[in-house]
């Protein structure tokens, strides 16, 4: 089917339809293979970093790494697709993230933790360009979809999320035998699972879904700076209430999730845990964050993205309170705990990506979509680096309340709007 099929206006609904469910279908494979590379390479990350650095006080460096990546990429790499299409920009995402797994491998073999950091750096650009993805499945969704339609790639990447972990234990033994250092080899199996997922985009997705949809901006190719675009969907942001929920939602339930998750692995080491243990809670966890997706979208779109937000921050609120209480990491709470860490970080960022999307004008919507991500990820990075410090000076206890609280502001946030969204006032 032709790149240049005519925008949206001139399609009629069964051809829209069809390169919706194409672009659907692509989508989800990709995010089965990306997310898969994302999470097997978390597990390990924080083991690696405090192996090399002989203490768990800087262990959310790996996590920092990961969201510079994230941060650089959800800007630039939006700019990218609002110029050139979705097709392009997640294919250059996945290469570079192929060749950073590759550089994680070679720096952590050879003990070098710049090496190691610079290869996250690079997997973190593949995590933005995978953050971007969903917003390439409302491209053309209809408007009582588009919550559904984000939903169901967050799903797809169930089958990733929940594997990779679990395949961890599988992963270090081949690198041993091939004669890696322990935890290394998770790494390469990351660059691969990327590169796979590079083919898929780059195959598959024909036509481009913001191409048809009449979506590119080509005309603003070396119009503005990177500051000056930036202020621009930023001020777009700020000036409309729902989208300032919107970004508070996305932001929080990142950070939140990102705080709690990057210190369990550690946590559980320190209480005596296998490796194999620590996959299998973080593979709970991922399935919190992604299996129960399209639930998330059907209440979103059913009960509406404020109150879905709020039940989002609901959630996150019980789930830190029992990591919380798990203060000898007990299973009977570690499962549990994470579970619902991801999934209020689910229904936060269905919801918010939805009401984000329909709440600025067509025209800026890529670049808000975007800068809303860099913020979620500077937050987040932010989060992960003192999420190290907290968890060495006052324990992982004390790390979860501090995400209890974040969540209950987003818990109060949304319940606010709400009430003034059922009086009447905007």
């Amino acid at each position: 089917m032709s790149e240049t099929v005519a925008d949206s206006g001139e399609l009629d609904s069964d051809l829209r339809a069809s390169i919706q469910r194409r672009t659907i279908q692509v989508l989800f494979a990709s995010a089965v293979l990306v997310r898969g590379a994302l999470t097997l390479g978390f597990a390990v990350a924080v083991l690696l970093i405090e192996d090399m650095l002989g203490s768990s006080r800087w262990a959310g460096l790996s996590t920092v790494a990961v969201t510079v990546g994230t941060v650089l990429s959800a800007s630039l790499l939006s700019e990218y697709m609002n110029r050139r299409g979705r097709r392009p920009g997640l294919t250059v995402g996945y290469v570079l993230a192929a060749v950073g797994g590759v550089v994680a491998l070679v720096g952590s073999q050879a003990g070098s933790i710049t090496g190691f950091l610079l290869g996250l750096v690079l997997v973190g650009i593949g995590s933005g360009a995978s953050n971007l993805s969903r917003y390439a499945a409302a491209d053309l969704a209809t408007p009582e979809a588009k919550a559904k339609a984000i939903s169901f790639v967050v799903f797809a990447s169930t089958v990733g999320a929940v594997g990779g972990p679990a395949i961890v234990g599988y992963a270090d033994d081949l690198g041993q035998w091939a004669g890696l250092k322990e935890n290394v080899g998770p790494n390469g199996v990351t660059a691969l699972l990327f590169a796979l997922g590079a083919v898929v985009v780059a195959f598959g997705l024909r036509p481009d879904p913001l191409v048809v949809s009449g979506g590119l901006q080509p005309d603003t190719a070396g119009r503005s700076s990177f500051g000056s675009s930036f202020g621009t969907a930023l001020s777009t942001i700020l000036e409309r209430p729902m989208a300032r929920l919107a970004l508070l939602a996305l932001v929080v339930s990142q950070a939140v999730m990102v705080g709690v998750m990057a210190m369990t692995p550690l946590h559980m080491r320190a209480h005596d845990h296998d490796v194999s243990v620590i996959g299998l809670v973080i593979s709970a966890h991922t399935a919190g964050m992604y299996a129960f997706a399209p639930v998330a979208g059907w209440a979103s779109d059913r009960f509406g993205r404020i109150r879905s937000i709020a039940f989002g921050g609901a959630i996150l609120v019980i789930a830190t309170v029992v990591t919380a209480l798990a203060g000898e990491a007990p299973k009977v709470l570690m499962f549990p705990g994470l579970y619902l860490l991801g999934l209020g970080w689910s229904f936060g960022m269905v919801a918010g990506s939805a009401l984000l999307t329909e709440s600025v004008p067509s025209d800026e919507r890529v670049s808000v979509q975007g800068v809303a991500d860099l913020l979620a990820g500077a937050v987040s990075g932010v989060a992960a680096l003192a999420s190290g410090i907290v968890l060495d000076m006052a324990g992982f206890h004390m790390l979860s309340m501090v995400g209890t609280v974040g969540a209950g502001t987003l818990l109060l946030a949304a319940f606010w709007r709400d009430r003034l969204a059922v009086a009447g006032v905007d």
